[in-house]
């Protein structure tokens, strides 16, 4: 008969334990591997802006080169951050004291993150309806339950989508063409 000491059992016992996480690991793997992923999953960045305009007969102007932007959605989360002024942010000077600043200082701070949105938070994609619910968002009230946003997604290729405002939102937010980066 075969004989082990007590550290070679413990060892066997090791190896056992080893090889079942290693298995149960490739399975879990080869599960989630083999969930379909939706359209959206991915990594965006924004590629054109279409601001709204305030009279229905004038023609929208396309900003081709907007300034920048990221969406990325997972398995039911996303997070945003993007830039929304026409051109770049302008710097601003250090403060002269961080604790009491001018009211210059504060203005320009102001100025500086305003064309800033950030949000994160979960969504369901339906057909062609996006809807957004916010978790954490720079601006407080976009986090509320009554500030869940809707989009309808029109997808060109797998490589770009629109992110067009719904009809109520039509005439204030713009439409969002974004190109894949992953």
């Amino acid at each position: 008969m075969f004989s082990l000491s007590k550290s070679g059992a413990a060892l066997v016992g090791l190896l056992v334990v080893s090889m079942l996480l290693v298995s149960l690991k490739a399975i879990g793997a080869s599960a989630v591997q083999s969930q379909k992923k939706n359209e959206l999953e991915g990594v965006w960045k924004v590629a054109e802006v279409v601001p709204p305009v305030s009279n229905p007969s004038e023609k929208a102007i396309p900003i081709t080169n907007p300034q920048p932007g990221l969406l990325m959605f997972t398995k039911g989360y996303y997070s945003g951050i993007a830039i929304t002024a026409d051109q770049p942010r302008a710097a601003f000077a250090p403060a002269k004291d961080p604790n009491n600043l001018t009211d210059a200082e504060k203005i320009a701070r102001y100025e500086h993150w305003s064309r800033v949105i950030a949000n994160a938070g979960t969504y369901e994609f339906n057909g062609s309806t996006l809807t957004m619910h916010a978790m954490v968002a720079k601006n407080q009230e976009r986090m509320t339950t009554a500030s869940t946003v809707t989009y309808e997604i029109k997808l060109e290729t797998p490589k770009n989508f629109w992110l067009i405002p719904t009809a109520d939102r039509a005439a204030s937010d713009p439409r969002v063409k974004f190109t894949r980066l992953e």
